[in-house]
């Protein structure tokens, strides 16, 4: 048995006294069933690896070597430890602490009329009926073994109700970190659930970061549903240290004339996977997948997406963008599937990826899988360096060699941000990316694609 395996047997040794009990019957009936149902599931599946199609570019010894002293939420957070962070500006709507809520918007004044932002505790109160019939529901657990996992072992939700023909004036904000010292590594288990009401048109951040140095395991499940002529705009930025394995999956369903885009920026220094699933259940529905990944150090960045047209008249669009440095690597795998019912169907899908040194590398497979015929679709993907025309053309006004590769490396990245329709969303996203780079060594010389 793995070291990863071992920790979360020890842990469901525990589940019992730590019971999703709930006032409401239905919904702590349907919170014991994903727990049963993500377990049993995990056991018949067991940890993935490269056997399995899905994960054929990522080696998962990290994960299954992980020494875990503890799973699921600590007795204690001090929360003076947000003052080391870089998190102070986010200003979270809700804070999420190793998968349990922490702090939540008790003033409901605070938040734009008609949008709930609500622990689990709190959405049992005010909306169970709507959380038990919409958690769980996007995820094949048995099929995914680590959301199986998630569905097992998490012990909050973020629950976002936004109802009906709303549109917020700002984005909703989601903060999750995830803590470990060198004397108690620890796994965490967190949910995000949005439901968008019909006509609603609004933003959800959520922003994932780790604390300390020592390893440890995140896991983020976001589920989102959108409901008729709904609008939802995701954005999610990831950040952890080189000794972490984070997981997000994001799942999401459409109905009729529905949008959804879903846009990820991550710059972790481990091994990281991301996952975007999108479905497209009614004609009209439009969706967008931008990503951008920054790999440095020795990172493994791992990004698995499906755009699925299960309905005809539906339209997706997708760019992910890779910047590799160091010995880093990455993995893309974008997945265009296209139902026999899913007439007219258009799809669009891009992979450019930037390499600056000799030693990072990219493994990039976009796909598109059709059972319809009066379909319009494209992909390609592409591996370069940084232009060295360009690069003469700097250095040659008086810019030094290594500010001029970052200035380019930050167009390259400029897309990404130009995307994002909110302003202090963009903001937000400049300066982590900015930090980021800033902080990155490019090393000169030739990269190898």
């Amino acid at each position: 048995m793995s070291a990863f395996v071992d920790a979360i047997a020890r842990a469901r040794e525990g589940l019992s006294d730590r019971a999703l009990e709930t006032p409401s019957a239905t919904l702590s009936t349907r919170l014991a069933t994903l727990r049963n149902e993500g377990l049993a599931a995990f056991d018949e599946q067991g940890l993935p690896n490269r056997r399995d199609e899905r994960w054929k570019g990522t080696n998962t010894a990290k994960l299954a070597d992980l020494p875990l002293d503890c799973v699921g939420p600590g007795v204690d957070f001090d929360e003076a430890v947000l003052d080391e962070l870089f998190v102070a500006d986010f200003e979270a709507d809700l804070l999420f602490v190793d998968g349990r809520t922490v702090r939540s918007s008790a003033d409901r004044d605070e938040l734009p009329k008609g949008v709930l932002v609500l622990s689990l505790e709190e959405a049992a109160a005010e909306i169970p009926d709507l959380v038990a019939e919409k958690l769980g529901a996007l995820v094949d657990l048995k099929t995914d073994a680590l959301a199986a996992l998630n569905a097992g072992l998490f012990e909050d939700v973020a629950v976002v109700s936004i109802a009906s023909n709303t549109r917020p004036g700002r984005a909703i904000r989601i903060l999750s970190l995830s803590t470990s010292a060198p004397e108690a590594s620890r796994a965490s288990f967190a949910r995000l659930l949005v439901v968008a009401g019909s006509g609603s048109e609004a933003m959800v951040v959520l922003e994932s970061a780790t604390v300390g140095q020592a390893p440890g395991f995140a896991s983020i499940v976001s589920e989102f549903h959108v409901a008729e002529n709904a609008k939802l705009i995701s954005a999610e930025i990831q950040s952890g240290s080189a000794e972490r394995v984070q997981v997000s999956q994001i799942h999401a369903a459409l109905e009729r004339d529905a949008r959804f885009a879903s846009n990820v920026l991550c710059l972790s220094e481990g091994l990281v996977r991301s996952e975007v699933d999108a479905t497209m259940n009614a004609p009209g529905g439009r969706v967008g997948m931008n990503g951008l990944f920054l790999g440095r150090g020795d990172s493994h960045h791992d990004h698995f997406t499906t755009a699925e047209h299960a309905a005809p008249h539906c339209e997706s669009d997708e760019e992910y963008r890779g910047i590799l440095a160091d010995s880093s690597a990455g993995v893309f795998r974008g997945r265009v599937l296209v139902r026999p019912d899913a007439q007219k169907t258009d799809a669009r899908q891009s992979n450019p990826n930037l390499l600056l040194s000799e030693g990072a590398s990219i493994d990039t497979k976009p796909q598109l899988e059709i059972y319809a015929d009066d379909v319009k679709a494209s992909h390609g993907s592409t591996i370069g360096q940084l232009d060295e025309e360009a690069l003469f053309f700097l250095r040659a006004r008086g810019i030094d060699e290594a500010t001029a590769r970052l200035v380019l490396t930050r167009g390259f990245a400029q897309t990404f941000v130009d995307g994002l329709s909110d302003e202090s969303t963009r903001a937000l996203v400049a300066d982590r990316l900015d930090e980021a780079l800033t902080a990155l060594e490019t090393a000169p010389g030739e990269p190898s694609a």
